[in-house]
């Protein structure tokens, strides 16, 4: 692969991990509906937690979401200081997936900012099925005929709706990457249909 294709590839993997800075600022705990004694999973701290915590345990449940139909089983949050603010990495998982939802925050006087994600906790099943669409697009299937490496086994993504909007609509897509051969389909799983390919040379 040349230069330029190597930087292409890189920058759109970088795409798909920044989800465009997503901002939770402060909030009415009277009008809250996140209560964290009502929510569906458990929301625990590696290390020490920061004194704002509890604030921030609210902001992230409102920010972080499985995939649709599913439900996490914990949100693991650990904190590291960052000049004047918070940084915070979720690892939100759930015993029906193999791989975990990863988010990226910071947090500074009481506004939580979404700085990047990598969502790879989907059903088997639709991460096949989007594997299935993907390698039917005739893009796709003449870049492997034309010799790019078609037996590795490809990652399948959760595009957030902020960042598909900067290639299709703002609505959930899945990416389908073979990282060996620099290919890569956006899938709309809705219509069963690929919206965007990337190939490198």
């Amino acid at each position: 692969m040349n230069i330029v294709s190597k930087i292409a590839a890189t920058v759109f993997m970088v795409m798909m991990l920044v989800a465009g800075a997503g901002c939770i600022k402060g909030y009415d705990t009277s009008s809250l509906e996140y209560e964290i004694s009502s929510l569906e999973y458990e929301i625990s701290w590696l290390g020490t937690p920061p004194t704002e915590s509890k604030a921030i345990e609210m902001k992230i449940a409102q920010e972080v979401s499985p995939y649709s139909g599913t439900n996490y089983s914990n949100v693991t949050l650990s904190a590291s200081v960052d000049n004047d603010s918070i940084r915070i990495h979720a690892v939100a998982i759930s015993s029906s997936f193999r791989y975990p939802d990863l988010y990226d925050f910071t947090y500074r006087d009481g506004e939580l900012i979404l700085l990047g994600y990598l969502l790879e906790a989907i059903p088997e099943p639709v991460r096949n099925e989007a594997i299935g669409i993907a390698v039917q697009n005739y893009e796709i299937s003449a870049a492997f005929e034309a010799g790019a490496n078609a037996y590795g086994t490809p990652s399948v993504k959760r595009i957030l709706p902020e960042t598909a909007e900067k290639f299709y609509t703002p609505k959930t897509l899945l990416s389908v990457t073979w990282m060996d051969s620099s290919v890569s389909a956006l899938v709309d799983m809705d219509n069963r249909q690929v919206v965007e390919v990337w190939i490198g040379n």
